[in-house]
Parts: C-alpha cells; structure tokens; sequence
C-alpha cells in the first residue's frame, strides 16, 4: 500500500511538471502578414458610384495577451471617381439637364495613389491558439489613427485651378473589422475590411465650399475611403525547450567524459600547426 502511494505521489508531481513545461514551450511574440485587395472612396465625386482599384500592404502585430495587440500597418492604395459613371443627371455630361432651370453638369474626375500609414489597437473576440481545432478561429475589431501621403495624382477639374491642389499628408481614422483562420502551424488566412474617416474634405480635390454658381452644391463633408483584402500572416513564436548544453554537461560530469571531450577539442586544434 505504501509503494502505490508513493508511486502514485510521484506520477502526480511528474504529471504536473510536464503540463508546467507544455504551457512554457511556446510564446506568442507577434504576428506578419501581406495581403492584396480593393480599395474605393466616398465623396463629392460621383457620391453614387464607387470605383474599386487594386491596393497592396502588409502588417507587423505585437501581441499584448491572448485578446490583445498593437498593430503597425502599411497600404498602397488607389483611389479615384468621375462624374461620368454616375446616376445623378445634376453632375453627369452624358445625362444633360432637359430643362435650362436646372444646374449644368459638372464633367469632374480624379485618380490618387499614395502611401496609407496606420496604428491600430486591435481586440480579438475570441481566444486563439495555433493548432488547436477549438481556438483555431476569431474575428477581430481594430481602430486607430494614421496617415495618406500622396504620391500621384490625376484630375479633370473645370472649377479649380492646378494651383489649388493639395498633395499633402491627411489625417485618418481607420475602423478595421476582419476574421483569421489558423491553417497549419503559425500560417494563417485573413479577411479584412478597413473604413478610414479623415480629416479633409479635398481627397477628391473639391469641397463643399468651392462650388460656383450653376452647379449642384455638395453637403458631403469630409471624405472617407475604404479597402477590402485578404492575406496570409506568420505568428512568430518563442520555444522553449530543454537546454541542450546544460543536459550534456550533466551527462559528462556522471559519465566521466568530460575531460576527455575537452582534450579531445584542444588536440584538434592544436593539430592544425603540425607538419605532416
């Protein structure tokens, strides 16, 4: 009876010690990930036509805990509008007026491209651990602040002057909602759509205030612009395991065979200054 109990106290103090080093084997770091979609805007432009064009980017993640991370995140994005595709007979040339007491049309339209710079708090709905079929999924909710600089643009503008433009740094405020699926060890999918209030009424290089007479006025305020994508993300991972180094000591020290490695190494390298 006393040998099963103390057989019993030792499988107890071994099984615990080993759950101890599995939850220390791993430590989530953070994450990386790239991805490609679609990206549009909303403003004074064609406000009933949306226009997609390609956008690429990629992210760094630092995880704070399990519900947690701090996100740095970098998009190439494009957007554009023209009066043209649009319903509206106010603002399209294709659709004139039928009567002279209505506003002529405006004809106006524009193209810009620039570097999208944003860091976001994001929160994960639920837990997720890499590989476990039961935390394997969650959505997420990201919001921040960040910035578009310019780097191209084209426009078609018959009420302003070239002189006007703007080119600048804008101000924006991103909401980020997306889902991440574990695949296979630390590689993941994503999906994400990212809508980003600003601070400019002038991405489409018009605002409310500067419509001259005889044009269908806009109470749009500022403009905004989204982007929808999906990619792959690498978690990167701590592992902790048994320290090698310290074992084969060990294992000199009771096998007697550590003087013997240590004269076996010096001996090689001096043998490299003997004459053959």
């Amino acid at each position: 009876m006393r040998k099963l109990a103390l057989l019993l106290f030792f499988t107890i103090i071994f099984a615990l010690d080993a759950s101890a080093q599995y939850l220390q084997l791993v430590e989530k770091r953070g994450e990386v990930g790239v991805f490609q979609g679609m990206s549009s805007y909303k403003g004074d432009i064609s406000p009933d036509h949306y226009t997609f064009s390609p956008s690429y980017g990629a992210f760094y993640k630092k995880l704070v805990n399990d519900y947690i991370g701090l996100r740095f995140n970098y998009e190439l994005i494009t957007f554009q509008g023209a009066d043209s595709l649009s319903s509206n007979l106010y603002i399209n040339p294709r659709r004139p007026p039928t009567s002279a007491s209505l506003p002529v049309t405006r004809n106006l339209s524009f193209a810009r491209r620039g570097h999208d710079f944003s860091f976001m708090l994001e929160l994960y709905f639920s837990k997720f651990i890499d590989g476990n079929n039961h935390y394997r999924f969650s959505p997420y909710l990201s919001f921040g602040v960040g910035t578009f600089q310019t780097t191209n643009a084209k426009f078609n503008n018959n009420i302003i002057k070239s002189s006007m433009l703007d080119s600048g740094t804008t101000i924006s405020y991103p909401i980020n909602f997306g889902f991440k699926y574990n695949v296979i060890g630390p590689f993941n999918i994503f999906g994400e759509a990212t809508y980003r209030f600003t601070n400019s009424d002038r991405l489409d290089y018009f605002s409310d205030n500067e419509m001259k007479k005889g044009f269908q006025p806009s109470t749009s305020g500022n403009d905004q612009y989204f982007s929808f994508k999906a990619g792959l993300s690498y978690n990167l991972l701590k592992i902790y395991g048994p320290d090698k180094k310290l074992n084969q000591k060990k294992k000199s020290a009771f096998s007697g065979d550590e003087n013997v490695s240590k004269t076996s190494s010096k001996k090689g390298l001096f043998s490299l200054f003997k004459r053959k």
